[in-house]
């Protein structure tokens, strides 16, 4: 029998949105805060609100968005604060901590690329650019001591790049 991971799966309507809607908030074209108006987004798109809503579940899932329950269709940018920043370092550091080379757990370079993104939407594009070059030049394997330097490395970028967004304010 054939593998079902080897045939092509054709990308839903719903995925596609999704997608797109994540490159523009990586890119902070929409940055944290900022509101999303399904319907303006389904007209500027041209499809109807439901791809669209199912598109904002896949990002509000994957932390990018946050959806006020009570508020039909209020979903903004998620915005984070300088604790849950803190929290979400310790976090992917933690993680990236272990060796994954193996693959024993297929779900966590997964995990580990969704909070990454959560990063890059908390700090920006340019800190996202910087931070992917750093993880590049680590020696392969990482030695403990170089991921060491690049876990000091990076939490002094983001509290350096979220300070003087904040006094820039």
């Amino acid at each position: 029998m054939n593998n079902p991971d080897t045939i092509p799966r054709p990308t839903a309507l719903f995925e596609a949105i999704a997608d797109s809607l994540k490159e523009r908030i990586l890119a902070h074209v929409l940055p944290p805060g900022a509101a999303i108006d399904e319907c303006a987004l389904a007209r500027e798109l041209g499809v109807s609100r439901t791809p669209v809503r199912e598109a904002i579940k896949v990002l509000a899932r994957d932390g990018l968005v946050r959806v006020a329950h009570r508020r039909p269709g209020h979903c903004t940018v998620t915005a984070w604060s300088q604790d849950d920043l803190a929290e979400l370092l310790r976090f992917i550091e933690h993680l990236d901590s272990f060796p994954h080379a193996d693959h024993d757990n297929p779900f966590a370079e997964e995990l580990i690329q969704k909070l990454t993104d959560r990063l890059y939407l908390a700090v920006g594009p340019a800190f996202a650019t910087a931070d992917q070059d750093a993880r590049r030049r680590l020696e392969h394997p990482a030695s403990a001591a170089s991921l060491t330097a690049y876990f000091a490395w990076r939490r002094l970028e983001v509290a350096r790049r979220t300070m003087a967004d904040t006094s820039a304010a």
